[in-house]
């Protein structure tokens, strides 16, 4: 892991993520660089008065210097908890949030994104989307999404990973596998059988046959259970997993029981940072 892309918005859960992402940073020698988005009011059908056109215009310098204010504790959170050797780099940009943060994602080549999210108050909210949501299903490169109320203590020893247990989710594995590979952790790899069949076992056994060459530190498992969120929840629990990963396919329910809805679902109540990886 080279470069680490962290969009903030300054708010308590980007700050909790950014510890996160010092923490990896620290970890793996990568340089972190952040962003935070702005966007002009649209005043494209008003005819403004100079006076108000002089504000209008004066909001590019609001955003500059809330932004230079803003880096300073940015710095000093990095120096407190001891990584002020990790290089940073801060861009402020106007446009749409979303679109703008896949750019400079893209631009920069970073190897991953890493966010806050605060938690959805409902379905409805999850529903509607939020930015990290829509970065989670966007997103060229991996996307770690870390709750407000995570704790990291610098230490990943057990890495939660759902599959379909499809061959070509091994790509995922593998991306997985080389930006964590300086933990060493343990990857579990998880189904739910909501179904009780053994046509998931059949498929993990033969998807088992080729971790092998991920070495000993990858195993295999399937859940029982009627709800998907209750025995992930459960699972992790369990198994004391410091992140969760999950590949982000835009397919049915039917077809597949890991879509990218329940990606974005974990992202917003579990306690554990959901990585949402993607496969071509």
């Amino acid at each position: 892991m080279k470069k680490i892309l962290f969009p903030t918005d300054f708010s308590d859960a980007s700050n909790k993520a950014f510890i996160y992402a010092l923490q990896l940073a620290g970890k793996t020698g990568a340089s972190i660089t952040t962003i935070h988005v702005f966007k002009k009011p649209d005043i494209s059908a008003v005819h403004l008065p100079v006076s108000l056109q002089d504000f209008y215009d004066s909001v590019d310098l609001y955003e500059f210097e809330s932004y230079k204010d803003a880096i300073p504790p940015l710095v000093d959170m990095a120096n407190a908890y001891g990584f002020g050797h990790v290089e940073l780099n801060h861009v402020l940009k106007e446009g749409e949030t979303v679109e703008t943060i896949l750019k400079i994602a893209g631009q920069e080549k970073a190897d991953l994104i890493v966010m806050g999210t605060t938690g959805a108050r409902g379905l409805k909210e999850i529903f509607l989307g939020s930015v990290t949501g829509e970065i989670l299903e966007n997103a060229c490169c991996p996307v770690l999404a870390v709750p407000e109320k995570s704790d990291f203590d610098g230490v990943i020893d057990n890495i939660g990973f759902a599959t379909s247990y499809h061959e070509e989710e091994l790509k995922a594995l593998e991306t997985l596998s080389a930006l964590f590979e300086v933990f060493n952790p343990e990857i579990h790899c998880i189904n739910v059988d909501l179904s009780h069949t053994e046509e998931i076992t059949h498929q993990m056994d033969k998807f088992a046959v080729h971790l092998k060459q991920h070495g000993k530190n990858v195993s295999t498992h399937v859940l029982e259970g009627t709800d998907f969120q209750e025995a992930v929840t459960d699972f992790l629990e369990q198994k004391h997993i410091d992140l969760f990963a999950m590949v982000t396919h835009k397919r049915s329910f039917i077809q597949e029981l890991f879509h990218y809805s329940k990606t974005k679902m974990l992202s917003y109540h579990a306690s554990t940072p959901v990585l949402a990886l993607h496969v071509s």
